[in-house]
């Protein structure tokens, strides 16, 4: 036996290791969520007949095992991180499809455009146009992603979407009647005097959002909040690491801090339920601040505030946002320039879209999304039931 061992010792330390790491596996507990990856990890399956004869590898039994084991593997996050510092060691400047830019800017690697996806979104936002654009002025703005704005800060030669020409080509497709806000110069020059987009996420910041909705309420010929006028309401979450982060664990990575304004609004309903503030305020603290905005993604969203800079005696103003997440932390300004906001998420949307426009008389209507998001989401067709 020890003639062996001194024979193939590499052999041995190899099966020690794998004795070592399996008995680990089996006695660490479970964990829910990688505050690391800010997902949550894979649970041990059940294991049915149902699970043990499908035929779709997503229900497939031993494929969910597989994928278990991965999420549950004992020191994971670790392996992740030696697997970051390895990378950067051997000069790589992507990690699963997150580019590592100059000045630690983290950007998606976005070099195609699903061609179908994006013309049914297209058709799908038209019809909706068509059919209410006699109910109130909608407005669409699709928002440029960062890589597409901080191309000085891209490594050269990558070949990403040229979002301007895409843009311009879902506002030449619309029908007659809708007003489209080109939020291309908006992003630029507030870009040039701050930091518009986060390094690890792929959201603007607040001040990004800000110079969108002052743009916004100007065209419709509204008076916004002067930003300088916020500045005792900011306050200050650091420690931020986003969804480019989550995806790529790029060990040197620098984290944002989000600030965010405490802005006092008379009432907020998510979903039906009454909430204490414009904000989750426990969020905060936790990994995955950006959530902390609204309360997250909800259906529907109805704010009420006095802010309004331009309420008229005897009227309430509304304007409905149909947004994605960038929406979030948008919405705040609008109680400065609307009695009512009123924001729908269509990816969890349950009353047809026809209930809520015939919910309330609204100003405006904003159609807001960011190019990618436009691009690929699939939840578009519920614009129209």
């Amino acid at each position: 036996m020890m003639q062996t061992l001194k024979k193939y010792p590499l052999v041995f330390l190899f099966a020690a290791f794998l004795l070592i790491v399996s008995a680990a596996n089996l006695l660490t507990p479970d964990r829910e969520k990688s505050e690391l990856e800010n997902r949550p990890l894979a649970q041990r399956p059940k294991l049915t007949a149902t699970a043990l004869l499908a035929k779709d590898q997503e229900n497939k039994y031993t494929q969910r095992f597989e994928t278990y084991l991965n999420d549950q593997f004992v020191g994971r996050d670790g392996w992740i991180t030696l697997k970051s510092v390895s990378e950067s060691a051997l000069g790589k400047i992507e990690n699963n499809g997150i580019v590592y830019g100059s000045d630690h800017y983290l950007f998606d690697r976005y070099g195609t455009v699903d061609e179908r996806r994006f013309s049914m979104n297209i058709e799908l936002l038209g019809t909706y146009l068509a059919s209410y654009r006699d109910t109130a002025p909608i407005t669409v703005a699709v928002i440029p992603n960062s890589y597409e704005i901080l191309a000085d800060k891209l490594p050269k030669g990558l070949q990403n979407v040229g979002q301007a020409a895409r843009v311009a080509e879902i506002y030449g497709a619309l029908p007659g009647g809708a007003d489209t806000l080109d939020l291309f110069p908006v992003m630029r020059l507030a870009a040039s005097e701050r930091q518009a987009y986060y390094r690890t996420d792929h959201h603007w910041t607040t001040w990004g959002a800000y110079n969108a909705y002052r743009a916004f309420v100007e065209s419709r010929g509204l008076k916004a909040v002067e930003f300088s006028t916020l500045e005792p309401l900011r306050r200050e979450a650091p420690g931020f690491y986003g969804t480019y982060f989550s995806k790529c664990k790029l060990f040197s990575a620098v984290p944002d801090t989000i600030e965010w304004y405490d802005i006092p609004v008379s009432s907020v309903t998510v979903g039906g339920e009454e909430k204490p503030g414009l904000y989750d305020a426990e969020k905060w603290g936790e990994r995955d601040k950006h959530a902390a905005f609204l309360w997250g993604n909800s259906d529907l969203t109805v704010v009420k505030s006095e802010n309004n800079l331009n309420h008229q005696e005897g009227r309430t103003s509304r304007v409905l946002l149909i947004k994605d997440s960038y929406g979030n932390p948008f919405a705040p300004f609008l109680t400065y320039s609307y009695d009512e906001v009123w924001m729908v998420d269509l990816r969890n949307l349950t009353a047809p879209m026809s209930e809520v426009m015939a919910r309330a008389e609204f100003d405006d209507v904003l159609v807001m999304y960011n190019f990618e998001n436009f691009a690929q989401d699939s939840n578009f067709t519920f614009l129209n039931r």
